[in-house]
């Protein structure tokens, strides 16, 4: 059986905890709402984990330039970012054909961007399907899911913290040990730091000038 929806995945926590499969998330069809709500918590709780997004979680977007609104002071133009996404961008860049440059000279306020350049592009994290999810992410977030579904359905405090452990590992591990170091390790490779973007520093541009 494919891991390809978000149903998918929480009865797949069920089955870890030999509890019945849910055949939908909604109340009006018989279905469990709460276990949509775990399900939607976890996953974001366990994107975050990665501050700089999951390879999976983000992509880059140019930004929509508005004719309405009024951009912040000093900037000439007011930016908005297209489609979902989750938390504050990752970076803004002038030039997304190289991977290392930054673009700083922006303000941020209610999701929308002033800078007097453009056009500017964001690479922002969202939250994807988890047909999209790497296979560690996957292992993870159904051990997480199935600790929460544990307490939620049992009461079972016990089961919860042996799933959190093998999950997260020790409290000691910042919930970044377990089967989540796994994911994080994986994503490391495909997801390598880049150098800091200081081409707007005035030193750094006299001395390569």
């Amino acid at each position: 059986m494919e891991l390809a929806t978000p149903l998918d995945i929480v009865n797949a926590a069920c089955a870890l905890i030999g509890e019945t499969a849910i055949q939908s998330f909604d109340e009006d069809a018989g279905g469990d709402s709460g276990a949509a709500l775990i399900y939607g918590m976890v996953v974001d709780y366990n994107l975050g984990l990665q501050p700089a997004g999951f390879s999976f979680a983000r992509e880059m977007r140019q930004l929509s330039r508005l004719s309405s609104g009024t951009p912040f002071t000093g900037f000439d133009y007011l930016f908005d970012i297209p489609g979902d996404f989750t938390g504050t961008p990752v970076f803004l860049t002038d030039d997304p054909t190289n991977p290392d440059r930054r673009f700083s000279r922006f303000v941020l306020v209610d999701r929308r961007v002033s800078a007097s350049a453009d056009p500017l592009y964001a690479m922002v994290k969202f939250r994807p399907e988890p047909s999209r999810w790497t296979a560690t992410f996957k292992r993870a977030t159904i051990t997480a899911i199935a600790a929460e579904l544990a307490f939620s359905l049992a009461s079972d405090r016990n089961t919860r913290s042996d799933l959190n452990s093998a999950a997260y590992g020790s409290s000691v591990e910042n919930y970044r040990g377990g089967q989540m170091r796994a994911a994080l390790s994986e994503d490391g490779f495909s997801n390598p730091p880049r150098p800091a973007g200081t081409q707007a520093n005035p030193l750094e541009q006299a001395w390569r000038s």
